[in-house]
Formats: structure tokens, sequence, C-alpha cells
């Protein structure tokens, strides 16, 4: 090997090795801002069959139609005592902070919040339909429980993790088109509330976890 062949290599090794510490660092640097565990009510809300309704579309038409969708249910949902935390791809995931109280009207409001949600759906299909675009259905679905939450580096807003998110993301689809769909830890919460209707999700091939329940909401 020349002496050129040797630089070359060690060169290589070590911008190998320096890349490896950068992202080390970068990955150490996320996790510093992992705080405590804290139990919050969840949810995400989907919009159903969207990848169909959006595969023709221009990319600017694309563009709305998400942007209507989006802002404006984050808009409901801000309204309703929840924080967004971030778009994942056309869904919505927010969690509200009222309910780590434990008090019972703090999670009377998160049942409030899906239903303000559906309520919307109307006046965003009429936005809709003015820029040419289609109508949209979606879904929501809301779990309780213990989550991490983490202050990234990257983002001025709190970000969560944990079984709760798993699990409202799992479930959103067993909820119907303009529905809501609850996970056992929330039905907990809310299931003596007089003015909703519980029904039990009644597929068991969704969840290999025994014991574990769901519930479709309606107002009573």
């Amino acid at each position: 090997m020349s002496n050129h062949d040797q630089f070359r290599t060690h060169t290589q090794e070590g911008a190998g090795i320096e890349h490896d510490v950068r992202e080390k660092q970068q990955i150490d640097l996320l996790l510093e801002f992992f705080s405590a565990t804290k139990n919050y009510c969840v949810g995400i809300v989907d919009i159903v069959g969207s990848t169909a309704t959006t595969l023709k579309m221009s990319t600017d038409k694309v563009s709305r139609f998400y942007s209507i969708f989006l802002n404006g249910l984050a808009e409901v949902i801000s309204k309703n005592g929840a924080i967004v935390v971030k778009n994942i791809g056309d869904s919505l995931l927010y969690y509200f902070p009222a309910t780590e109280s434990d008090i019972p009207a703090a999670f009377k409001e998160v049942l409030k919040c899906c239903f303000a949600m559906l309520e919307k759906g109307p006046q965003l299909n009429v936005l809709l339909k003015r820029e040419g675009l289609p109508e949209i259905k979606y879904r929501i679905s809301c779990e309780y429980g213990a989550v991490i939450v983490a202050r990234m580096s990257t983002s001025s807003v709190n970000d969560i993790f944990g079984l709760p998110v798993n699990m409202c993301s799992k479930m959103n689809s067993l909820a119907p088109p303009g529905g809501v769909v609850i996970g056992q830890g929330l039905y907990e919460k809310v299931k003596d509330i007089s003015q909703y209707a519980f029904s039990k999700v009644t597929d068991p091939t969704v969840f290999a976890e025994p014991g574990y329940s769901m519930y479709i909401v309606k107002i009573a």
C-alpha cells in the first residue's frame, strides 16, 4: 500500500469515527430532555382513506387539503383544553394536561373535545368544497395512562411516548368514520358520565393483550 493509500484509508476511518461520535452526541442530546412519567389522556384524530383520496391530486391541492383539516381541528383541540403535540402524516396527536389531576371534570372535557371535533366536520367540508377539494371524514381515539413527556432539543413543544400513545394509534381504525373509540383506561374514568353511551368493541383480533377492552362512544 502506498503512503497515499494509507493516508486516504486513515482519513476515511477517522471521518467515520468522527461521524459516529457526532451521531451519538446528537442522540444523547435528545435523550437528555426526557422528563418524568405523567398520567395523561392522549388522543389521535385521523382522516379516513386519505391516501386514496389524495393519490391523484396535485401537490398544491394535497397541501391545502391537509392544511384545512389539520389547522381546523388543531384550533378545536386547543380551545378544549388539549395541547397539540404534532401531526403524524394525516393525523394529529394531542394530550390533555388537566387529566393529570385525576379530577372527573377533566375527563368529561376530553369527551366534550372529541365531539366538538366531530361537529367541526361540516364546516371543514364547506371550506374544502369551496376550493374544489373532496370532503373528509375522520376518526378519533383516546386513552388514559402513563406517558413519558419529553422536551426535545429539536422542538419547543413537548413530545409524548408510551402505551396510551401506541394504543390510540392501534385502535383508531376501530372507530366508525365520524366516530370515537376509547381504551380501557379512559373508559374507567368516564363510564359513569350520563351524557354518553359506551359499547364494547367485540373484535378480538386487534390486540393480543388479554383483558384489554375498547369502547365506541356516542352521545346518549
